[in-house]
């Protein structure tokens, strides 16, 4: 397909190209020279382009990491003490009795802990009797215990 440079520098792509390339009125284009030859491209403008770069993770933090917590469990991920195991799935029995044993340490465990802090300190008392913190589907799912701060941050 030929075109005539118009005396302005004006040039009318061909309805053909223009359909073909989704060409449409207020499309912006990019002219550049490549190997003695006029090279015209689409600019590509969408949201995704825009967005790229925007988010970024904190410093350890992977993009693994994000989606995990984002996601939930993965099928092969070691199931944590304080997990309850679903009832509606088979569960190979020496993986429910070594689930039983974790969990009954690590309740054991925080047991202990809890008796620690309730020992009288300088601390105010209001400040232990303030509700706990509701965790979020996104910390249940990732593995957070609940005695565990939300980590909450703006991301700029």
């Amino acid at each position: 397909m030929e075109a005539t440079l118009a005396e302005r520098g004006q040039v009318v792509i061909p309805k053909a190209i223009r359909d073909q390339l989704g060409l449409t009125p207020g499309v912006l284009l990019t002219f550049s020279v490549e190997g003695g030859k006029l090279v015209i491209r689409k600019k590509v403008d969408d949201a995704f382009s825009r967005a790229r770069g925007i988010l970024k993770p904190e410093p350890g933090e992977t993009v693994e990491s994000i989606m995990r917590e984002l996601r939930g469990r993965a099928p092969n991920d070691p199931i944590e003490p304080w997990e309850e195991l679903r009832d509606d799935m088979y569960i190979a029995p020496e993986i429910r009795a070594d689930h039983a044993r974790r969990k009954a340490e690590w309740n054991a465990k925080q047991a202990t802990l809890s008796k620690n802090s309730l020992k009288p300190s300088s601390h105010s008392v209001a400040a232990r009797d303030k509700p706990a913190q509701r965790r979020s589907s996104a910390a249940t799912r990732s593995g957070t215990p609940s005695s565990a701060p939300l980590k909450v941050q703006k991301r700029k």
